[in-house]
């Protein structure tokens, strides 16, 4: 639902369709500018390649961007209000050993989605914006940005990182989380939740900044 209201409010603010696949403005850089409601906007409009140990930078200030703190706050909330892993028990100890998990699914998973894999196979993590044409059109282009990336030769390529990332994150789970959340069959369908959750926040990185600036008029 809240993707619908993005897209209703700027819907009508762009005209003009972008005739390269991939745009040039990343909206994710080694050096973020944060603004309200800590979503990371790109400070840059560089699409330069990252090195190695840029793309390490990268996944550092991902990994302790505010926003991340505090999804993993409000998940680890709503899992204790659900009981869910009944075997971290209540109260302040239960709510800290979720906290924990939640916090450790992002972070491994910024390392291998955003550092490792894409180092291995010279991609580039970052999302790039589209920022023209219609609504419809870029939330289309965002969704799929899961199943397309670029490399660092600017050309377009599967994103076998950013999968392989989700998968090695949910491996890694199955050493901290409880023994009945354990399991192959856990750590696919923990990737495909990543998977799920990363398209849905390119939707909201491609028009951010469009509502900030909506914001500021107002």
């Amino acid at each position: 639902m809240i993707f619908l209201l993005l897209l209703c409010v700027m819907a009508p603010s762009h005209a003009q369709e972008n005739p390269l696949p991939d745009a040039p403005t990343p909206q994710v850089e080694a050096k973020q500018k944060r603004r309200f409601s800590f979503i990371p906007v790109a400070s840059s409009s560089s699409d330069a390649p990252l090195s190695t140990s840029q793309k390490f930078l990268l996944f550092a200030d991902n990994s302790t961007n505010p926003f991340q703190i505090v999804a993993a706050g409000a998940k680890a909330g709503v899992s204790q209000a659900r009981d869910k892993f009944p075997a971290y028990g209540q109260g302040a100890e239960g709510y800290g050993k979720r906290f924990g998990a939640a916090l450790a699914d992002q972070t491994s998973m910024e390392f291998f989605g955003t550092f490792v894999f894409p180092s291995v196979l010279r991609t580039d993590p970052r999302y790039f914006r589209k920022e023209t044409g219609s609504a419809s059109s870029r939330t289309l282009y965002s969704i799929t940005r899961v199943f397309v990336t670029r490399n660092d030769h600017r050309r377009p390529v599967p994103n076998a990182a950013l999968w392989m990332g989700a998968i090695a994150a949910g491996g890694l789970s199955n050493a901290y989380y409880p023994d009945e959340q354990r399991g192959v069959g856990l750590v696919f369908s923990r990737a495909g939740i990543v998977i799920g959750t990363r398209a849905g926040f390119n939707v909201v990185k491609e028009f951010w900044p469009d509502i900030w600036r909506t914001l500021k008029k107002r």
